[in-house]
């Protein structure tokens, strides 16, 4: 159909040339058939040939502005012909047809070529003022035909009316004769063969519709609206059985058929259907059944296209204007007979397919002008628009990467998304079933931040909702957005999107919405949250609220992550974190001190050791007698880190409070730390273990550590004590073991400030250069080796290790056993002849090896290792 306006356009009517054009001539076989070439890839290809209709359409509108010799057109002019001819070169041969106000490239695809600019939709309907149907480019055509081409459309353009297409047809070609054009064809049609049912079709149409008075006449009609529409797609429907049939029976019953068909329909609505066939006509080889498909699509769309334009088809009517043609369509092909199991015809069976309706509404919008998509999308029905087409429009725009097509989209997608405010249960739930599909689109508008507006609209929608259906889809939108603010970091916004969840009321009919909040901090947001938190950069002050809301469940994460191999480079960002967060989550760490779960007692002892030491030594008192003894280690340890080094006076008083429930593997490393802390409150029951009278640790290794002790401490009181455990006899034999009396002497020494003293006070004095870093400081000073000792490791991590230096405290192993901070040992070294054995407990773990901590050894252990440390002593 060609449609032309003959009233004013406020009367919103239109106007069509309803006769039988006869074929165009047969063209020259400019271009070869596609089965005798191999194209190249179709993206990239289409793609030129986009590039190119875009360089002929600047082409013919330079041709319009400047003269022939103007340096515009010039530029222009070599422009379209380099890549027409490119393009031409790779496909052997370019047609381009004009269906609809949009561009076919036949070698490429039936659909309509994409156009996100809308300069292919200007330029198709410049080919359609202009009169050109089709227009072919031959490899031999040159850049002088093309100049010739833009004149001619300059000049076909400057006429005062519109060229019917038998003018076309006749006009065109004489042009081009005349101007010796021969590798440019116009309206031109390729060879192709008819079905011959098509042929018969098309003959009895023009023997009912062809031969009227109206055939001739130049002057347009109008088009009696939507009732000869409805006429014309029921008498194709009505067709359609006997063309079926066709292939059962002989000929002459089938044409006896056809012509009954048309018997039934007015003359009128014949010629509307052969206007039809005359401009959309058969393809190579199309079958009778595809083509009345594709023609029952054509007559729909070039009455629907103009309708829409006009304002006479609205937005929101589209829809229901395609179900009722397409009823009209089902309705009317429906037949009996042989081979009517069915009752439809396979047009009629087609229409009734809601996916095949739903397809064409999509191709509706989507062949629509970019100048009345726009308007829609920005307008109070953009919800009418399907959302695959809204998508890709959206997409197109977003791939352009300037700011103002982008910009566009954000503004397209925000007027989307207020449609929520309709009163209509469907409008709302078609938006919220679109966003949930624009969701990856909405990322790549926004990569940074989601809008407060989208986020802000959908929760309000959501606390009004009473569907089900649409308050699911909204939940479910919404809940992608929490996902995308948590992984790009946009904290706040999740906050504000969970502050307003958790502000609906509690009751039944807001269930939905608490059911919400709880999903939004699901596992992997969470996960998500604690890692964020985690992160060794600044603080987000909005994590700790977020996280406080369950500290349960955070102190489960904090506690799984603190049993990987790498938790201590954790320890300083969960410190921060606890202590930003404050009372919930220390309270709930003390509490958990109390527990029977070994993992989780761990975890609150080395937690609460950085973030609140005050708080760890309250729970000692209560929980130091249950705990096994490498929990008790462990607290001891954490406790006496340089880190807390604040709290260390606390901490000594506390352990002289809790000695006697400490283990014995435990309770050196705590008189040690009190008496560098030095605590003299502890004075008087260190004098009874170091007398060996105290009722439970009467251990020698543990009363040789109360007397280094009070020698630290330089308490006068405990002289004496020390005198006679130095010199006490029980006939010839001294009352004391020699290591404790070693031991005893040297810390007289300190105490009384002699020059034998040097020696004791480089032997187990602190080293001032200490590693801060180490999990427990060295209380003695490390001798290095010159020639390494050999160890034996005892246990489950048995094997073979050097000692490299070593001190009245422990020992630096290297060993190529992995051993874990915490593990228990037993160690034998080898001095010369002469082994040492202790218990020992691995306290770091360096590149080459481990340190460790002596935390019990025999007496004659104990004076060996002094002799041995003494001899390697430089002071």
């Amino acid at each position: 159909m060609v449609l032309r306006a003959v009233l004013p356009v406020d009367q919103r009517r239109r106007a069509i040339r309803l006769k039988a054009e006869p074929l165009a001539p047969e063209a020259p076989k400019l271009v070869e058939p596609i089965a005798a070439q191999h194209p190249p890839q179709a993206e990239p290809m289409l793609v030129e040939v986009i590039r190119a209709l875009r360089a002929l359409h600047m082409l013919l509108r330079s041709a319009r502005l400047y003269d022939r010799q103007h340096p515009r057109m010039l530029q222009s002019l070599d422009a379209a012909y380099e890549l027409l001819r490119s393009v031409v070169a790779n496909t052997n041969g370019l047609e381009i047809r004009v269906e609809r106000s949009s561009l076919v490239v036949p070698k490429l695809n039936e659909a309509p070529l994409p156009d996100v600019r809308g300069d292919l939709y200007t330029l198709a309907n410049d080919f359609r003022r202009a009169g050109i149907h089709n227009l072919i480019f031959a490899p031999k055509f040159h850049v002088g035909e093309l100049d010739t081409l833009a004149q001619l459309a300059k000049a076909s353009l400057l006429k005062s009316g519109q060229p019917t297409k038998q003018e076309a047809l006749a006009w065109w070609p004489a042009k081009l004769q005349e101007h010796r054009v021969e590798g440019i064809a116009i309206n031109a049609q390729t060879e192709r063969k008819v079905d011959t049912v098509l042929a018969s079709l098309v003959a009895a149409l023009v023997a009912y519709g062809g031969h009227s008075p109206r055939e001739t006449a130049e002057a347009p009609i109008e088009i009696p609206e939507i009732d000869d529409l409805i006429a014309s797609l029921r008498l194709l429907a009505r067709l359609t059985p006997p063309l079926e049939a066709a292939r059962g029976i002989s000929p002459e019953e089938a044409a006896r058929a056809i012509h009954a068909a048309m018997e039934e329909a007015s003359r009128e609505t014949v010629r509307l259907l052969l206007g039809a066939v005359t401009q959309y006509p058969p393809r190579e080889g199309e079958r009778p059944q595809p083509y009345l498909l594709r023609l029952s699509e054509s007559l729909i769309f070039e009455f629907l296209g103009p309708e829409f334009s006009a304002g006479t088809l609205t937005p929101n009517g589209v829809r229901p204007m395609f179900h009722r043609l397409a009823e009209v369509l089902v309705t009317a092909g429906g037949y009996t007979g042989p081979h009517a199991s069915a009752h439809l015809s396979s047009l009629a069976a087609t229409w009734a397919m809601d996916t095949h309706r739903e397809k064409l509404i999509e191709k509706f919008w989507l062949e629509l002008p970019p100048r009345e998509k726009s308007a829609v999308q920005r307008g109070t029905d953009v919800w009418c628009v399907p959302i695959v087409v809204l998508k890709q429009n959206l997409a197109q725009l977003a791939a352009m990467g300037a700011d103002a097509p982008r910009r566009e989209a954000r503004s397209i997608l925000l007027n989307y998304a207020r449609r929520f405010d309709s009163t209509h249960a469907a409008t709302r739930r078609i938006v919220a079933a679109g966003l949930n599909e624009l969701s990856p689109i909405i990322e790549s508008l926004w990569p940074n931040q989601v809008p407060e507006d989208l986020s802000r609209g959908t929760l309000k929608a959501l606390e009004k909702e009473t569907t089900p259906e649409t308050a699911a889809l909204l939940a479910a939108f919404l809940e992608h957005l929490g996902r995308v603010a948590v992984t790009r970091g946009d904290f706040l916004g999740f906050e504000t999107i969970l502050d307003a969840l958790e502000k609906a009321p509690h009751d039944i009919a807001h269930d939905h919405i608490s059911a919400l909040a709880h999903r939004l901090v699901a596992q992997d947001r969470w996960l998500l949250l604690v890692d964020a938190a985690l992160a060794n950069r600044a603080l987000d002050p909005v994590l700790p609220r977020l996280l406080q809301r369950d500290p349960e469940r955070l102190l489960d994460r904090l506690t799984l992550l603190l049993t990987e191999p790498r938790s201590a480079e954790f320890l300083p960002a969960m410190a921060r974190l606890i202590r930003t967060i404050g009372v919930p989550a220390l309270n709930l760490l003390e509490t958990r001190l109390y527990e029977a779960r070994r993992q989780r007692v761990s975890a609150a002892i080395k937690l609460l050791a950085v973030a609140d030491p005050d708080r760890l030594l309250r729970g000692l008192t209560r929980a130091l007698a249950s705990w096994e003894w490498n929990l008790q280690d462990l607290a001891v340890s954490e406790l006496a880190r340089p880190a807390n080094a604040a709290s260390a006076q606390s901490s000594a008083f506390v352990f002289s409070a809790v000695l006697a429930d400490a283990h014995p593997l435990v309770v050196p490393m705590m008189i040690d730390q009190i008496g560098l802390a030095q605590e003299v409150s502890a004075v008087p029951q260190l004098m009874e273990i170091a007398a060996g009278e105290h009722d439970l640790l009467r251990d020698q290794f543990v009363r040789i550590k109360a007397i280094e002790a009070l020698g630290r401490m330089r308490a006068q009181d405990a002289a004496e004590l020390l005198r006679s455990l130095a010199t006490k006899r029980e006939g010839l034999a001294y009352a004391e073991p020699s290591g404790l009396r070693a031991a005893a002497e040297d810390a007289l020494a300190l105490l009384e400030d002699r020059p034998a003293s040097a020696r004791a006070r480089a032997a187990f004095a602190a080293a001032a250069s200490s590693n801060g870093s180490f999990i427990v400081p060295r209380r003695y000073m490390r001798v290095p080796l010159e020639s390494p000792l050999r160890a034996q490791i005892d246990g489950s991590q048995a094997g073979l290790a050097r000692v490299r230096t070593i001190s009245l405290g422990g020992a630096y192993l290297e060993s190529p056993k992995k051993l874990n901070v915490g593990d228990s040992i037993q160690l034998e070294v080898r001095s010369g002849l002469r082994k040492i054995h202790f218990t020992a407990v691995v306290r770091n773990i360096g590149a080459e090896g481990n340190g460790v901590e002596f935390v019990h050894m025999k007496d004659e252990d104990r004076e060996k290792l002094r002799k041995l440390v003494q001899r390697h002593l430089h002071f």
